[in-house]
């Protein structure tokens, strides 16, 4: 995959994760799990709201770690250093680069 493209993948990643980010935000801080004083409200309503609460978090925090690797991605592509495994320094295989355009490793090793 050519620079060009590669940064115009990236930064649409970019973008995408960042609205999520902010979407998945707003619902937290919008306290999601409603007040036991609002009346109407059992544990089974509580325990709903606290287990969305909870989904959301997790989610939030794979948005963030997957736009931290964009962002590292994007270093990467600045520094020349893009499509070349930190690990062996092997070229990632373009179609691996395709489907993960953050891809920083083979497929076949761990960081």
């Amino acid at each position: 995959m050519d620079t060009d493209t590669a940064r115009e993948r990236l930064l649409d990643l970019q973008r995408d994760l960042q609205s999520t980010i902010d979407d998945l935000t707003a619902r937290l801080e919008s306290g999601s799990t409603p007040d036991a004083a609002e009346g109407g409200q059992d544990t089974g309503d509580l325990g709903a709201h606290e287990q969305q609460a909870a989904e959301n978090e997790g989610l939030l925090d794979g948005a963030r770690r997957r736009l931290d690797s964009v962002e590292d991605a994007l270093k990467r592509l600045d520094a020349g250093t893009y499509g070349i495994s930190i690990v062996s320094g092997e070229p990632i295989p373009e179609e691996r680069l395709e489907v993960y355009p953050d891809a920083a490793t083979l497929v076949t090793e761990k960081l």
